[in-house]
């Protein structure tokens, strides 16, 4: 019998459970208990507090997405340090707020790592006129819709309804357009898609684009509310996006954000019983 790409994920993420999934956290990393319903894991996943996340393939490419760094309360200090990560291929940046894309933060990196960059449009022009020596796949992957292969995974720019600009001083700085806000689709070596959502709130796209086209097995969605969506918006995603893993992101950097995944998982019962929560803390690391 033949198992479609979705099918063998679904088959093979479920016989984990929510118990399963559990399993797979500890202080820094473990690994499930192998059994012939699981798949080898090829992807780890670290969030890095807000909307930060490290991802790294079996085959080592190391992926950071929205890398707020210096001033993130909820940063692991290793990662302030210069080289702190070894190594970086690839960054992804949504847009462009201070608490997503700090310009202080994006020099370091590509001063350390010299990775590839994809950013929306505008956002591109505006690291490379900041950064000459950046390397902008403006001409690869430069506005939303378009699919690139970078590396051996395919990277996807899809719609998310919110602004965007840069404070390029701090929260208090002027603010700069650079572009409008983006989600991200990246499709792995084996076949599993991750979407991150990026700051959004509740859009059609969620169920017509993301669900019946893309189809992802994982949704990194922000739970916070205030400037995107909050706990129950998110479930009510995770219901039109019908993920198997939902990680929630962008809460308890600030007072005013919603402040523990309590009431998410409250509200996934009602609206996405079926989508298991890996939840994470910053510096911690899951395979899926």
């Amino acid at each position: 019998m033949t198992l479609s790409r979705r099918a063998f994920f679904r088959s093979a993420l479920g016989a984990a459970g929510i118990g399963g999934l559990g399993a797979l956290l500890g202080p820094a990393e473990a690994t499930a208990a192998p059994s012939a319903a699981t798949i080898t894991p090829e992807v780890k996943v670290e969030w890095l507090g807000h909307g930060s996340f490290l991802l790294e393939s079996r085959q080592g490419r190391r992926i950071l997405i929205d890398p707020w760094l210096s001033t993130n309360p909820m940063c692991p200090g290793r990662y302030r340090k210069n080289g702190g990560f070894g190594k970086v291929d690839l960054i992804l940046w949504t847009h462009g707020h201070v608490d997503h894309f700090m310009l202080t933060d994006a020099k370091a990196l590509v001063s350390d790592y010299a990775p590839k960059i994809i950013a929306p449009w505008e956002l591109n022009f505006f690291i490379k006129s900041e950064i000459p020596e950046a390397d902008c796949g403006t001409f690869t992957l430069g506005n939303k819709g378009s699919s690139a292969d970078i590396d051996g995974i395919r990277v996807t720019m899809v719609e998310a309804f919110h602004s965007a600009g840069a404070q390029l001083t701090g929260f208090e700085g002027t603010n700069r357009f650079v572009g409008e806000a983006v989600g991200y689709i990246l499709e792995f070596e084996n076949g599993l898609r991750v979407y991150h959502a990026g700051d959004t709130s509740l859009m059609a796209d969620m169920k017509l684009v993301i669900a019946d086209y893309y189809k992802p097995d994982v949704a990194i969605l922000p739970i916070g509310g205030v400037f995107t969506m909050g706990p129950e918006e998110a479930a009510y995603a995770c219901g039109m996006i019908r993920p198997r893993v939902v990680i929630p992101e962008h809460y308890g950097t600030f007072p005013v954000l919603e402040p523990d995944c309590e009431r998410f998982r409250k509200f996934i019962a009602q609206h996405a019983a079926e989508v298991s929560v890996l939840e994470l803390t910053p510096g911690q690391t899951a395979r899926i």
